[in-house]
């Protein structure tokens, strides 16, 4: 069967699974497949090891070629070393869009028996860029306490290893804002919480991977990001800002948001 491969971040894998053909070409294999996974995230894995074909794949964990990597090459001269490292042919991976009708689903051990919910993710794996202030995340969770409806605040530590030996992906910390109708996930698989997200009424928090998700699930969002953010700010945004103009979205700079609109915003959504 031809290779596939996720590369970057979570946010990239999510967006590689819904925009092409590559997860859909691993539900359909029928003999071995390589899957090369190159993610400085190291959870994206569970995305493919707890796949139900997951008897099919050979699986190439190389995050750590891909952080080597980064800032060196392109994007595309990025993939062709990952893939000549792994001994994958770059020229015959899948390529092109799913087919019409095709969505992605995702496996999980560990699925949230819950709908109706809002998910809350204040973090993006940096405390000191796309990751909500702490100041800003103590304005928001009275508004979310005051939701008729359970609360999943979710979030995962790692260690990333160009953040230098033993450095966490973020101090992401939020046992503080657990109770009453929040309840605080810090080990959910990756799978189970897009699994979460799809059954979620909608999605807040910082400008982070599951917003890519819950706007390809059509969930509406609010998200914050620092006012230096590329992707939700420039001009135009970044093709990861692609659900900013919908009516369903509520996107504000942080020094923006304002917990009243937040809460109004909410409150369409019931």
């Amino acid at each position: 069967m031809r290779p596939v491969i996720f590369t970057a971040g979570l946010g990239d894998v999510i967006r590689t699974c819904y925009l092409t053909r590559s997860l859909q070409h691993l539900e359909e294999a029928a003999s071995p497949v390589p899957v090369v996974v190159a993610s400085h995230n190291p959870f994206s894995m569970e995305l493919f090891r707890f796949h139900r074909n997951a008897t099919q794949f050979v699986l190439y964990d190389l995050g750590h070629k891909y952080q080597e990597l980064l800032g060196k090459l392109t994007a595309r001269e990025i993939n062709e070393e990952i893939c000549r490292f792994a001994g994958v042919d770059h020229a015959s991976l899948v390529r092109g869009p799913a087919d019409p009708g095709y969505w992605p689903t995702f496996d999980a051990p560990d699925n949230v028996a819950s709908s109706g919910h809002i998910v809350f993710q204040p973090f993006a794996g940096n405390n000191g860029y796309r990751g909500l202030p702490s100041g800003l995340t103590e304005r928001i969770v009275p508004v979310l306490r005051e939701q008729p409806c359970p609360v999943f605040l979710v979030t995962r530590n790692y260690l990333r290893g160009t953040a230098g030996p033993g450095a966490l992906h973020g101090d992401e910390d939020a046992h503080q804002w657990a109770g009453g109708n929040i309840t605080v996930l810090d080990s959910l698989s990756t799978p189970a919480t897009l699994n979460l997200v799809k059954s979620s009424r909608a999605v807040v928090g910082s400008f982070s991977s599951l917003v890519q998700a819950a706007w390809f699930e059509d969930k509406p969002v609010a998200t914050f990001y620092p006012a230096n953010c590329r992707d939700a700010c420039g001009d135009p945004p970044s093709p990861y800002a692609f659900g900013m103009k919908r009516a369903d979205c509520l996107g504000r700079t942080f020094s923006e948001a304002d917990v009243n609109e937040l809460r109004t915003f909410l409150a369409r959504w019931h």
